[in-house]
């Protein structure tokens, strides 16, 4: 743009008719070009260290994981892309002004020039809108529910195509087997099937030994070939390596076992001694029901896919509805003490997602709900807490099992 502008001042185009487009000395243009490049970089320069510190900060009362897409905001790159773009600007204008003004000693239009102050307006403007953006992406209600919405999405699309009923998962014994290594070391963060499947020579099965999030090292079994060619075998495992991506970090949005991982680690940041806010905890949790409500509510994804030819690919086995309540729920229960708040909110999740589950007469999914529910309210009731404390909270909960418990006669509750 910088070139353009210049050339349209060097031709003949009268400007006279455009009253915004700005009339200066060859000394004028440079000192404005000079200063917008300057303060632009000068700014951005301390603006984004600031953002990078909070950014640490953040890192350091969180988790280091529930920061790693800030800088990958598309709003904090369109920012970043004008400033730069403005310091740029004005740095290639400052070198062709003098082919343009140089032989006038009189001011005159500059389209150049014009176009440098409307660009150096706007980058503090949006200098500004940045500061106010990434204290507002920063703040734990925003960090959580960017999380949660980003698992949930997530969840939806690994779980929108059902279990096939019809087709066994077991692999055909005929023909010898083959293993898979890896060959480096990273994260999986998709497993392409459909390529996997074309790819795969005929009357070829494949079992995928592992699974989306899990981490692989060089050398590890990622999977099992059946095939009878051996030629066949040595075709079948470059297309398993082909097909399995690795990367250096997790992602949420192909490993929504990692969302529910960061909600846990902020919870039990919070509930740390060194930060001790039950509230943020409180927050998690509630925000935490809304991707396993989904994964409670859902069917198993599909794990086997079948092409022509004989052609098969057996993944591995998903995290269970069991795995991902308990990795919810657990540790913050075991973090939570005697801090009333934490309890009562664990309780009444785990309450409404057994209700759900009973609503939609999904009963038997609800087994380790009910076990965490159990696991709560019996540490509720070792904690210490006055009888008054624990009926206001679980006092519902507490009588039914109580009411169910042979030995709650023989020991009274303290």
């Amino acid at each position: 743009m910088a070139a353009l502008a210049i050339w349209v001042d060097s031709t003949s185009i009268d400007f006279e008719g455009f009253p915004l487009v700005l009339s200066v000395t060859i000394t004028g243009a440079r000192a404005i070009a000079t200063t917008v490049a300057g303060a632009t970089i000068t700014v951005a320069a301390i603006v984004f260290s600031i953002t990078a510190l909070s950014t640490q900060m953040a890192a350091s009362q969180y988790s280091p994981r529930t920061v790693g897409d800030f800088f990958d905001d598309p709003f904090q790159q369109m920012i970043i892309g004008l400033v730069v773009g403005t310091f740029t600007y004005s740095l290639v204008i400052l070198a062709g002004l003098g082919d343009v003004l140089d032989s006038m000693v009189e001011a005159s239009p500059s389209l150049a020039v014009t176009l440098d102050i409307i660009f150096g307006v706007l980058s503090v403007i949006g200098i500004v809108a940045f500061i106010n953006h990434s204290l507002r992406r920063m703040q734990i209600d925003s960090v959580v529910r960017r999380i949660a919405d980003r698992t949930l999405d997530s969840m939806r699309r690994d779980l929108s195509q059902p279990t096939e009923t019809d087709v066994t998962e077991t692999p055909p014994p005929a023909g010898e087997t083959h293993d898979v290594i890896a060959r480096r070391t990273g994260w999986v963060t998709k497993i392409d099937t459909e390529s996997l499947l074309e790819s795969l020579p005929d009357s070829t099965a494949v079992r995928i030994g592992v699974r989306v999030g899990e981490a692989v090292s060089e050398g590890d079994q990622i999977a099992t070939i059946w095939s009878e060619d051996p030629d066949g075998a040595e075709a079948a495992g470059s297309a398993v390596r082909s097909s399995i991506r690795l990367a250096a970090q997790r992602s949420i949005t192909t490993d929504p076992s990692f969302g529910v991982r960061q909600l846990v680690d902020i919870a039990l940041r919070a509930l740390s001694p060194g930060v001790n806010d039950p509230t943020t905890a409180v927050d998690v949790l509630h925000h935490l029901k809304i991707p396993i409500r989904e994964v409670l509510l859902s069917d198993a994804p599909k794990r086997v896919f079948v092409s022509d030819k004989g052609r098969r690919v057996y993944l591995a086995e998903t995290p269970s509805r069991t795995d991902y309540v308990h990795t919810a729920f657990a540790e913050i229960r075991l973090a939570a003490g005697n801090q009333l708040s934490v309890i009562e909110a664990l309780v009444e999740v785990l309450q409404d997602l057994a209700s759900e589950l009973r609503a939609a007469d999904l009963m038997s999914r609800a087994t380790a709900v009910e076990e965490e529910l159990g696991l709560t309210i019996e540490m509720a009731r070792r904690s210490g807490l006055p009888d008054s404390d624990l009926e206001r909270v679980v006092g519902d909960e507490l009588e039914s099992q109580e009411g169910s418990d042979p030995r709650s006669s023989e020991s009274p509750r303290p």
